[in-house]
């Protein structure tokens, strides 16, 4: 399946706007290749609600900077709420001719994000802008084209599809989707090293992207927020399992998995003890030791199906019968949300199974959900973070 018509079935698939952001990411690379993609859920006010960004260190860089040219004139943001309103696209393009290189935009929020170039698009649903697409390229490559604005354009409908919507639901997406199922590839992981007092003394680059999503703060980069010194709950919670099981007062693993609109977020904490020390060490004196903690964020379970079921070359009914199987629909209840009659469901089952090779669908969820892949297949996708660096930027 083409990359085109692979992000049209996906937009269709019912994701939480989050997920979506995440999981047309990989295919716009295909269709318009560029460097590091960002995306942005947009509230009627025209401020951010949620984001995501190939970059792990952009949500930083726009938290501590985007804020102060929201009334510099030599800015995008100057065009900002114009083009929110008639939900434009390519408006930056004008900007980056000559002078480009000694803005301070460019100086301060793109150069550190090793972009130059940006094509950038908004979004709409029944004349509103719901969203933002933004697409970049490295000062080495070449300047976005006439063409990929098209190509680009086209495509908005269908991402205002899949974007479009209010999260407030997610509870009932959730349940439909089984969203604390299996999980896809990582998309992002970070660490932080804190002090049993729960102090942080280091944290990874770019780990405030994940520490948002836990806590499900809005990415609203229009005024200053001060960054929060307040841990996220989940990860409050995890230390307090960590040091009960060291006092022996809990038998709680360090681990946790949560759900998110965004996909599933891992955590696990575990005792950095110094080199001579053991066990026994630590159970005595816990606060002796410092505490590690690992974030990663998985795709959406629904995105992994797609992206399996496209790498085993299923068409757009194809991927989503097998999505429908793979999460324990019966081939009557497919057909009637399908709109598709019995006997197409089951011709399209038949196929499935003989291209993954096996006989029911719960060998077929399991293939799915276990990323086992049919003989013959070309090599799965790379998460969207493998689309940075290499690209040839020719259209």
């Amino acid at each position: 399946m083409g990359a085109v018509e692979h992000l049209k079935t996906l937009c269709c698939l019912g994701l939480p706007p989050e997920s979506a952001m995440i999981a047309v990411t990989p295919l716009l690379h295909e269709i318009v290749p560029h460097g590091w993609t960002r995306i942005a859920l947009l509230k009627p006010d025209a401020t951010i609600s949620r984001g995501y960004s190939e970059n792990p260190v952009a949500s930083t860089i726009f938290r501590e900077r985007m804020w102060r040219f929201m009334d510099d004139q030599s800015s995008p943001m100057s065009l900002w709420m114009s083009c929110f309103h008639s939900i434009g696209i390519g408006w930056t393009l004008q900007l980056q001719g000559r002078g480009w290189l000694e803005r301070r935009w460019y100086r301060e929020i793109e150069a550190p994000l090793d972009s130059c170039w940006v094509l950038d698009a908004m979004v709409g649903d029944s004349g509103k802008a719901c969203a933002i697409v933004s697409l970049t390229r490295p000062f080495s490559a070449h300047r976005f084209t006439v063409e990929e604005v098209q190509k680009l354009n086209r495509l908005r409908p269908w991402l205002a599809h899949a974007l479009r919507g209010d999260t407030s639901d997610y509870a009932h997406q959730r349940h439909n989707h089984g969203l604390m199922g299996p999980a896809g590839a990582p998309l992002l992981s970070g660490q932080m090293i804190l002090k049993p007092d729960d102090e942080i003394i280091f944290q990874t680059s770019g780990i405030e992207l994940l520490l948002r999503i836990l806590a499900g703060t809005p990415a609203n980069y229009t005024r200053q927020v001060p960054e929060s010194e307040r841990l996220p709950a989940p990860i409050l919670k995890l230390l307090r399992c960590i040091h009960g099981a060291a006092k022996g007062t809990s038998h709680t693993p360090p681990r946790m998995q949560m759900a998110t609109a965004h996909g599933i977020v891992t955590l696990e904490a575990k005792w950095l003890m110094p080199t001579e020390a053991s066990l026994e060490d630590v159970a005595k004196d816990p606060k002796s030791c410092l505490i590690a903690v690992t974030i990663e964020l998985r795709e959406h379970a629904i995105a992994h199906a797609a992206r399996v079921l496209r790498d085993s070359g299923a068409t757009p009914t194809q991927m989503k019968v097998g999505i429908a199987l793979a999460t324990g629909k019966s081939k009557p209840v497919i057909a009637g949300e399908l709109g598709i009659k019995p006997s197409s469901v089951a011709d399209q089952t038949k196929r499935l199974y003989q291209t993954f090779d096996v006989h029911n669908s719960t060998e077929l969820a399991t293939k799915i959900w276990l990323g086992a892949r049919p003989a013959g297949t070309c090599q799965p996708h790379a998460p969207s973070r493998g689309h940075r660096g290499h690209h040839d930027y020719a259209s």
